[in-house]
């Protein structure tokens, strides 16, 4: 696959999102959001001032770009994308971006950002881990590339040794990113700089399918490139979810140790935009690996944030507490304990701000069930915490996140 540049970086595309002629100011968008506390009246009210003023606003603070507003519009006017667009106000008012919400960005180290959390990581990691990671990073040849996004890098064995994906060729470097964070922070120049990097990274390899670990990844790829930047990627992409599906099913591998568990699964932000086959597929996957899935009261398009997006509105901890208790609302409604995530970052807030229930994620419950070894699940993460120079860069902004 010949490399290319192939995004051309222009200001403000996101901008052009949202569909000011459709909107009918009917504030059903507002309304409805599980972050919010408004009226009717009041959302209309909010959605026809920023439309006449996009810029930042207090009452905007509830909001953490899980674009689930967009599904609520009988209108399809996208007010998502305006949400996004009065951020972008707030971020250029600053005199910087927040400590706190900077390490959490990663994809900037080759223009000057300094340490983030991912990089962080990836600096705790043993000999052998990153003797991985330098291998992930170097192009490769091969039918199938599994891009392994910024999250399942930081424990990178167990799918470096998984059986079950041995005919496939891993890529993905420390500094590598598809963007994402960047964009639901409001940093739309430096997302749109990510994400150019991230293609073209991705075009170094000579492949014929992109398998794709990460459904924010994904998103990206398949969703905010076409119907934002107007580019449409030059090759097949798939998950990894339907990836091990098609497997099972053609029989290529076997389920040895079925997983016998009765859980909520728990849908991620990115999973609707991800389409109906996406979400389908992850639920066909668990159940073929044993498990007794029910669905959360808010899944599909009605998902909620496990938490991890309030971060990046102010960088404040609180803002990611605040969702994740909302959040917990559903574990508890669900009536399960066992709670099924296939997105890594969910998992790990999950598991560390939701005491009382129990997190899985379902790439490692996949390897598992197929006889792999997972010797270094997600849950042990809590232990880089402790490694100078982490501990030491958390201490960094923490004024900057609970201040």
């Amino acid at each position: 696959m010949k490399k290319e540049v192939l995004i051309k970086i222009e200001h403000g595309i996101f901008t052009r999102g949202f569909s000011d002629e459709k909107c009918i100011q009917c504030g059903k968008c507002l309304a409805g959001c599980q972050y919010g506390n408004f009226t009717s009246k009041q959302a209309g009210e909010i959605v026809k001032k920023i439309r006449v003023m996009p810029q930042w606003y207090p009452e905007l603070s509830f909001c953490i770009r899980c674009g689930k507003c967009d599904h609520r519009c009988p209108v399809g006017a996208h007010p998502s994308y305006l949400m996004r667009e009065c951020l972008e106000h707030k971020r250029q008012a600053e005199i910087k971006t927040p400590s706190s919400m900077a390490y959490s960005i990663n994809g900037l180290g080759v223009e000057g950002w300094g340490a983030n959390f991912f990089k962080d990581a990836y600096k705790g990691l043993g000999t052998v881990d990153k003797r991985i990671l330098r291998n992930w990073a170097t192009p490769k040849k091969n039918k199938d590339i599994l891009w392994i996004g910024c999250t399942d890098r930081m424990m990178p064995r167990a799918v470096e040794e998984s059986h079950a994906l041995r005919n496939i060729a891993k890529f993905g470097g420390p500094d590598d990113c598809c963007g994402v964070w960047a964009i639901q922070a409001g940093l739309f120049d430096e997302g749109y700089r990510i994400a150019n990097r991230f293609v073209n990274r991705i075009l170094e390899n000579h492949f014929e399918r992109l398998v794709v670990g990460c459904g924010h990844c994904q998103k990206v790829l398949t969703s905010i490139m076409p119907e934002t930047l107007g580019v449409k990627v030059p090759f097949p992409v798939i998950s990894i979810y339907d990836y091990f599906l098609d497997m099972i099913e053609k029989g290529s591998v076997r389920i040895t140790k079925p997983v016998n568990m009765d859980a909520a699964i728990s849908d991620p932000c990115f999973g609707y935009e991800n389409g109906a086959d996406y979400l389908n597929a992850v639920r066909r996957l668990a159940t073929a690996i044993g498990m007794s899935i029910s669905e959360m009261p808010h899944n599909r398009e009605n998902a909620l944030c496990c938490g991890y997006g309030g971060l990046h509105t102010d960088g404040k901890i609180a803002n990611v507490v605040r969702a994740a208790l909302i959040k917990r609302k559903d574990m508890a409604a669900s009536g399960k304990k066992h709670i099924i995530s296939y997105c890594p970052g969910c998992h790990l807030v999950n598991h560390y701000f939701q005491p009382g229930y129990k997190s899985h994620y379902l790439l490692e419950n996949v390897l598992l069930a197929l006889g792999d070894n997972v010797t270094k699940p997600f849950s042990t993460f809590y232990r880089r915490l402790a490694y100078p120079h982490m501990a030491w860069n958390l201490l960094s902004v923490s004024k900057s996140a609970l201040l």
